[in-house]
């Protein structure tokens, strides 16, 4: 480990693809299913860590004022759940190489038509790409 103050003190992860996206709760099996089978790829390719979770409440109710629920941010109803993907890379040129590689393989481009399906009309995965910020 390096000594550069990291919030986690892990340096082997500076770049995470976070995709925000909501579940119908009757697609949940087959969404897992579709995540466990994506993940097997994208770890053949070269991740380095990959993390799913699902949003425990979906209750709109949050205790200070300046918060908001995220469920009610992605337009979330009770009968869908919010999930969250985060994929670890190295660094820029580790991410750009997997997905370059990714992007050559036609099972990923099929399981990605498979998880829109599944998405509620309408809804889109929302993705970002975060930089590791350290304490200097």
């Amino acid at each position: 480990m390096s000594s550069s103050n990291s919030i986690n003190d892990n340096d082997d992860d500076s770049i995470v693809s976070h995709i925000i996206y909501r579940v119908p709760k009757n697609n949940h099996d087959a969404m897992l299913q579709l995540c466990k089978e994506a993940y097997g790829m994208m770890k053949q390719y070269g991740i380095l860590h990959y993390d799913i979770f699902k949003l425990s409440n979906n209750n709109s109710n949050v205790p200070m004022d300046g918060l908001d629920n995220i469920a009610k941010t992605v337009s979330a109803n009770q009968d869908e759940e919010v999930w969250i993907e985060s994929i670890y890379y190295r660094d820029r040129q580790h991410m750009n190489e997997v997905i370059s590689k990714m992007g050559k393989d036609e099972r990923i481009g099929e399981s990605m038509k498979q998880s829109i399906a599944m998405l509620p009309a309408g809804a889109k995965f929302i993705m970002g790409e975060f930089e590791r910020l350290r304490f200097t």
